[in-house]
């Protein structure tokens, strides 16, 4: 194995090991999300410490998939987007196949509802002084659960392809 074959390898071994435990940590907050989804479809009001799980879980599950995108982006692509809309545009591109690269990581069916989860997170995250209501979380969970299929879907393709060493790294 030459030099810099042995480099490949040892960088899709460390992305596919960073890339596994981010979607352990996605896969928890899914989890977390079907019981919070159950709690606040309850009748009663729920707890203000279940409203601001339910909120850190949102938070979270994106969180940890971006963290996915942004690896795939530096280490792959070698084109981590900046600027305001960044977050936007690291989407867009997790969207688009890169010929002679990569597919796709994310189906673009998935595209309104990652947004809208992307559009909580910044909230979340910008919000200091807010009261977080059951009935504005609820749809969110919905849209997690309902967007996550795909999302694991495109990740599982990418991370095979990793794994057959079927994706050229950036110089080979």
């Amino acid at each position: 194995m030459s030099p810099e074959q042995a480099a490949s390898a040892s960088l899709i071994s460390r992305l596919l090991r960073e890339l596994r435990a981010d979607r352990r940590a996605m896969l928890r907050h899914e989890q977390d999300a079907v019981e919070l989804s159950a709690v606040l479809a309850s009748p009663g009001h729920p707890e203000r410490a279940q409203l601001a799980w339910a909120a850190t879980v949102l938070h979270a599950w994106y969180t940890a998939l971006e963290s996915s995108l942004e690896r795939v982006a530096r280490h792959l692509d070698e084109c981590v987007p900046s600027g305001e809309r960044w977050h936007q545009e690291l989407l867009s591109q997790a969207m688009a196949a890169i010929p002679g690269l990569r597919e796709p990581l994310l189906p673009e069916a998935a595209e309104g509802d990652l947004i809208e989860l992307l559009g909580f997170r910044h909230f979340f995250r910008h919000a200091y002084a807010v009261e977080l209501r059951a009935d504005r979380l609820a749809p969110l969970l919905t849209t997690l659960l309902r967007v996550a299929p795909q999302v694991a879907t495109g990740l599982d393709r990418f991370e095979a392809t990793l794994d057959r060493g079927q994706v050229l790294l950036t110089g080979e």
